[in-house]
């Protein structure tokens, strides 16, 4: 088992900003509780969220773990309010041992997108990929690559970002991932051209806050109102994406509360959602996606084994892809 990107399955959650306990769910637990259930194959740590905070140096935010504004025995690198994280980085070998992928999300609801592309992408490789620093958030830890959440316009060029990102991943013999997390309306107005621009090997795209095309439409005549995912896999037909070979995955919210409560759809309904999805586009499908790891694994039964049992039933692997 593990992640596998040519396979049509794969589950990605979100984990970090312990948004059940919006819903008087148990708080979430530290990355390390969630390695050995294979239920899941992507691992997203949210957020970076201050591209550019105190000493030039970025900032991560992960709620009730690893808080130096609310547990003072949480270290923070001089000069910096970027906080030393060693317990998720032995967890992030941990979950990688176990055939997962562990990628750091930059960006988020409240993010600040203020740096530019050349300082920043040689600050992510360095503290947190196969640069050096003295200044590494997870120690010795490595993640396998980057995720795109900008829900806002950045300052930054996301594109030259992007493209070196993806230079700094070719002078390594790891394989790094770049991908993004598009809202559903196509072509999405943050990340579009992103997608059309610069290589990106995932897009968990968000079914959900989005209103004419979230979760809750599926099943309803295509356009104007309806879950448009068709719309995704055309623009992956006609190459519109500079990857061609992109997986699209189907994002979702885990809980009521995890987002606009009417595009929530419980865990039955994204269960039957992602097997007809999986069978109607077997080309561009990659697997789904949900928002978070707190609402999934708080309330029964869990959204993502439930999705990932769904899809397993499909599951097919290309080494083409």
């Amino acid at each position: 088992m593990g992640f596998d990107i040519s396979c049509n399955s794969n589950m990605a959650v979100y984990w970090g900003q312990n948004s059940g306990a919006s819903g008087s769910l148990p708080y979430q637990k530290p990355l390390g509780a969630y390695c050995d259930d294979d239920n899941v194959d992507i691992i997203l740590l949210s957020f970076l969220y201050i591209l550019k905070g105190k000493g030039g140096y970025p900032v991560l935010n992960f709620a009730n773990i690893c808080d130096y504004t609310k547990n003072s025995s949480v270290p923070v690198f001089p000069d910096t309010e970027l906080m030393h994280c060693s317990d998720m980085g032995v967890d992030i070998k941990r979950c990688q041992e176990k055939g997962k992928i562990v990628l750091l999300s930059i960006g988020g609801a409240t993010a600040q997108l203020n740096s530019d592309a050349e300082t920043f992408s040689k600050q992510v490789w360095d503290l947190f990929m196969e640069g050096n620093s003295t200044y590494r958030p997870f120690d010795d830890a490595i993640i396998d690559g980057v995720d795109l959440d900008f829900e806002q316009q950045s300052q930054m060029d996301i594109i030259q970002f992007a493209n070196n990102m993806n230079q700094l991943f070719k002078t390594s013999s790891r394989k790094y991932y770049l991908t993004a997390a598009p809202q559903c309306p196509y072509p999405d107005a943050n990340l579009g051209n992103l997608l059309s621009q610069s290589h990106v090997d995932m897009a968990f795209i968000q079914f959900y806050n989005s209103g004419w095309c979230d979760n809750s439409k599926y099943g309803l005549p295509h356009w104007p109102e309806s879950m448009n995912y068709y719309m995704w896999d055309a623009a992956w037909r006609n190459s519109s994406f500079a990857n061609s070979d992109i997986r699209l995955y189907v994002g979702s919210t885990a809980g009521s509360g995890a987002g606009n409560p009417s595009s929530y759809v419980s865990p039955d309904f994204f269960a039957n959602e992602l097997q007809g999805l999986q069978k109607d586009y077997p080309d561009s499908f990659g697997g789904a996606m949900t928002w978070d790891m707190s609402w999934a694994y708080g309330q029964t039964p869990n959204y993502a084994a439930s999705a990932k049992q769904a899809m397993m039933a499909g599951s097919k692997c290309s080494s083409s892809h």
